[in-house]
């Protein structure tokens, strides 16, 4: 019973968070004072113990980062698939009309990588054509 029996302690805090407390003292179907009080360190302490803010989390903000999450993940699947078209477009035109070694292709590579690099990755074959065309 000794965890039973309550403790006294004072308490200071600042006017505003007062109020704070007194307007939801009755929506949260507390008693008194003491026991919002007592609920709210439970819940801090529960926090700080888990190292896991989903279980505090509200669902509905859990949710919004989760749908947020997999539109995100449907743009990038979009943008790859993207890209590996491209990316097989050059690759059979190449193939078809480039009869190369393979230091060749060793050299390609790697003009290939410096312009992804330079471009940051905004790459097409209309491009690519173009350059070709230039050189």
């Amino acid at each position: 019973m000794e965890e039973q029996r309550k403790v006294r302690f004072p308490i200071w805090i600042k006017p505003k968070t007062r109020e704070k407390m007194d307007r939801w003292l009755e929506l949260d179907n507390c008693k008194n004072e003491s026991e919002y009080i007592e609920k709210a360190i439970i819940f801090y302490t529960g926090y700080l113990e888990t190292n896991d803010a989903s279980a505090y989390l509200c669902k509905v903000l859990s949710a919004l980062i989760q749908g947020t999450l997999d539109n995100n993940n449907n743009r990038l699947r979009s943008l790859l698939f993207k890209w590996a078209v491209e990316l097989n477009i050059c690759c059979h035109t190449v193939a078809a009309h480039f009869g190369a070694d393979e230091i060749d292709r060793r050299e390609l590579r790697a003009f290939a990588v410096e312009e992804v690099k330079r471009s940051c990755g905004q790459i097409s074959f209309d491009h690519a054509l173009d350059v070709q065309r230039d050189i």
